[in-house]
């Protein structure tokens, strides 16, 4: 993809550490938008690992820099490779490990978080343009290029979330943006098998 950084070498390195230590790890926030479907510039490539692994990762990488990372437990910055060590909202956690995807990029196989949960976690940031951020445009973009979405697990996240934010007042937005995204139907059988589980709550 010809809108994310080239940082080959950098990005080898990390993986082949996190993957030798035995450490779980997965692309997500801008740049798995891009591999979801958004198409603006990615500056930098940014690595989820557990909250758990945060002693070994730090000392796998004594060469990275400290990060600020919006609520994240640490932050460390390689050239052109953000780690971001623990979300407050949410972990890289067995539910979300089992639904990784892998996409090639630079020659290297790179497990990326599940588009539902790179989803809700760019509604939750919900940053604009007025913090150099587009978080609401990559949401609409990653829709726009799924033919579906688990909605049952995107509702199941929503209700473990650690984000002081609403998680329901959220998701009702990301319904609707369904919805107008590709003009879809209210009768879209993944909505209103969604619909019909919040009616019954």
């Amino acid at each position: 993809m010809n809108n994310m950084p080239p940082c080959d070498s950098v990005l080898v390195h990390a993986a082949q550490q996190l993957n030798a230590a035995g450490i779980r790890w997965a692309v997500f926030a801008g740049t798995a938008a891009s591999l979801y479907g958004a198409s603006r510039p990615v500056t930098d490539l940014d690595v989820l690992v557990p909250a758990a692994e945060v002693d070994r990762v730090t000392a796998l990488f004594p060469e990275a820099q400290a990060r600020q990372h919006p609520g994240c437990l640490v932050g460390l910055g390689l050239p052109g490779v953000d780690i971001v060590v623990g979300l407050s909202s949410m972990d890289l956690d067995p539910p979300m490990a089992i639904r990784l995807t892998h996409h090639p990029l630079h020659g290297t196989m790179l497990p990326v978080i599940p588009r539902e949960d790179n989803i809700l976690l760019k509604a939750l940031l919900g940053r604009g343009p007025e913090q150099g951020k587009h978080d609401w445009a990559d949401v609409e973009a990653m829709m726009a290029h799924a033919p579906s979405l688990d909605w049952n697990y995107i509702r199941w996240r929503s209700g473990t979330l650690r984000s002081p934010i609403d998680g329901s007042s959220i998701l009702e937005r990301l319904q609707a943006l369904w919805l107008q995204v590709g003009d879809r139907q209210a009768t879209d059988e993944t909505y209103s098998s969604l619909e019909e589980k919040n009616d019954q709550a």
